[in-house]
């Protein structure tokens, strides 16, 4: 009998154990997806954050900006996981490491879209006067206004592109189900619920770009039409200077809201975004 009751009470201890055990193995399991929540929103804000200075910076002034913006991200996401890791490391944080890195390639893939060839444009090259006769210099505008327009596009659509890639990420990871909707969860009310798209008008770009396409197809397409003298425009065809001046005008009149535009793709307001 006494054996049986040792054996009862082993059982018994041994459940409790059991349970304690399981109990902790929950407790740090849900400390782990906690941890990896807050280190890709950490992770995803530091992109925005990236944006706000690209989209602050003065194009005319900073041409090769985004190149240490890129940088910059990279170095500051590097050390987010020194920095926020608590304990030992663990599988799931090794993967948000990982979705981490994508998503900050993507980010700088997605500012270069942006603002390299905005930087190209407002490069002085653009408006070198001495190659407004020049049909190999006249593609390389149209080219360069080409990509500016695709890069109107990804302003346009940033957030929604980040949150995009932000769910294909974590939908293809190896992180568990409650840990993929924990980090989204996270991400959304650390980070995205705050943002939400700016004033940016596309429409406003577009039409400055066709603007500046016509002005210099004008002048290429109309070499004897006038010269370049000390990098001023003297006309011997009164029709084509009014039309140039006209376009110059406007082009000249719509500069200040095409740059302003660029400041103004995302927004962020204190209190969260709801719906």
């Amino acid at each position: 009998m006494k054996k049986i009751y040792l054996l009862l009470a082993f059982l018994l201890v041994a459940a409790v154990a059991g349970l304690f055990a399981l109990q902790h193995y929950r407790e740090l399991r849900e400390q782990q997806r906690d941890q990896t929540a807050h280190f890709l929103a950490r992770c995803v804000n530091q992109g925005l954050l990236t944006l706000f200075r690209l989209q602050a910076n003065d194009w005319r002034a900073r041409p090769d900006f985004y190149g240490e913006q890129e940088q910059l991200l990279e170095q500051t996401v590097a050390q987010l996981p020194g920095q926020l890791l608590e304990g030992d490391t663990f599988e799931e944080w090794r993967e948000g490491i990982a979705i981490c890195e994508r998503l900050t390639r993507h980010s700088n893939v997605q500012h270069a879209t942006i603002f390299r060839p905005l930087a190209e444009f407002a490069g002085r090259e653009v408006s070198d006067s001495r190659k407004l006769k020049e049909r190999k210099s006249l593609r390389w505008r149209q080219r360069t206004i080409n990509r500016l327009k695709n890069s109107a596009a990804a302003a346009e659509s940033y957030l929604q592109d980040l949150r995009a890639d932000v769910e294909t990420q974590l939908s293809g990871s190896s992180l568990s189900p409650l840990s993929r909707e924990r980090a989204l969860q996270q991400i959304d009310a650390e980070v995205l619920d705050y943002y939400r798209p700016g004033n940016f008008s596309r429409r406003q770009v577009d039409v400055h770009l066709q603007r500046v396409e016509r002005y210099y197809e004008l002048l290429a397409d109309n070499p004897r039409g006038y010269s370049v003298r000390g990098g001023s425009l003297f006309f011997y065809d009164r029709k084509l200077q009014r039309e140039v001046d006209e376009l110059y005008r406007a082009i000249l009149q719509g500069e200040g809201h095409f740059y302003g535009n660029w400041r103004q793709i995302v927004q962020r307001q204190q209190a969260p975004i709801r719906g």
